[in-house]
């Protein structure tokens, strides 16, 4: 999906035809909405510093401010942000390495797909050219849910690995992170069923609606969507194969924990307190993969 907040959540919206972005497949284009200022990064790829984020909204805090709504909020991502209560993986390696300052370029694009994750990285390491740090998250938005997505595997696996080797030759100390989607359907569609009335666009009969009928789960397509999620992620974790600066969450984001507070304005995206899980949720791999302590 798109996703958001949960994996599960923007998946459904796209299966049920009403994405929750809809600038899927276009070219990036870096707009002061979608980059975060950096300092004068060093240039030096023998001294990486900073932290780069590419992929799709669940990256942008999209949905994360009820008082604008409809806007993204990049202080509240859960990667790069800058709000206090989310504590990003940015601000927790900023205090665990303090050279890492305002070097931070975050070009995720709501609604994008694998093949712009290039695009996205060359935009940011225009920003920060040698990161310490890259944080990638996709796969939601790739997710057809149609019977087709095995056939589209290979491009989905050889996109990411674009974009990875796009990183790496500009920063080779970087430490690659690829971060999967974001809870699991089981856990989201609990969480729906607890309001009073399901979403409309969450019930059907089609290829991954989680709900067959008002509060009714329908556990086979939670299955189906499920394991297509497992596809993906396993798909992330091949696109790294060969490359040692490349490293997958370990399923951390998948362990996030789905509620209906964790949930943005649509349902679909994370609210403030669904980002500081995720960031709660990354930050100990993230901190293993680059030596430091997890506290």
């Amino acid at each position: 999906m798109v996703l958001v907040v949960s994996c599960a959540v923007a998946l459904v919206a796209c299966a049920h035809g009403t994405p929750v972005v809809t600038d899927r497949g276009a070219r990036p284009t870096v707009t002061t909405a979608s980059v975060q200022p950096a300092g004068t990064s060093t240039g030096d790829p023998a001294h990486p510093v900073g932290v780069v984020a590419i992929g799709h909204s669940g990256l942008t805090g999209f949905r994360s401010d009820p008082a604008n709504p409809e806007d993204n909020a990049l202080a509240n991502s859960w990667a790069t942000g800058t709000n206090p209560v989310v504590d990003s993986v940015f601000a927790r390696l900023r205090r665990a390495l303090p050279e890492t300052g305002d070097h931070v370029a975050n070009t995720a694009r709501n609604g994008a797909r694998a093949d712009g994750l290039t695009y996205q990285a060359q935009d940011a390491l225009r920003i920060v050219p040698t990161p310490r740090l890259a944080l990638v998250q996709i796969m939601d938005n790739d997710i057809r849910c149609d019977g087709t997505d095995p056939d589209h595997f290979a491009e989905f696996r050889a996109a990411v690995r674009e974009a990875v080797a796009v990183l790496v030759t500009s920063s080779p100390r970087v430490t690659v992170v690829l971060v999967g989607g974001a809870g699991r359907p089981a856990r989201y569609a609990a969480a729906i069923a607890s309001l009073p009335t399901t979403p409309p666009d969450l019930v059907g009969s089609g290829p991954c609606a989680l709900f067959s009928a008002n509060r009714v789960v329908n556990p086979s397509e939670v299955a189906r969507l499920t394991g297509l999620m497992d596809a993906y992620e396993a798909e992330l974790a091949r696109a790294c194969a060969g490359i040692p600066q490349c490293h997958t969450d370990g399923g951390a984001a998948a362990r996030v924990k789905d509620s209906l507070d964790g949930l943005g304005s649509d349902l679909g995206h994370q609210s403030v307190l669904g980002h500081q899980r995720t960031a709660r949720a990354v930050w100990p791999e993230v901190a293993r993969l680059l030596g430091l302590p997890a506290g």
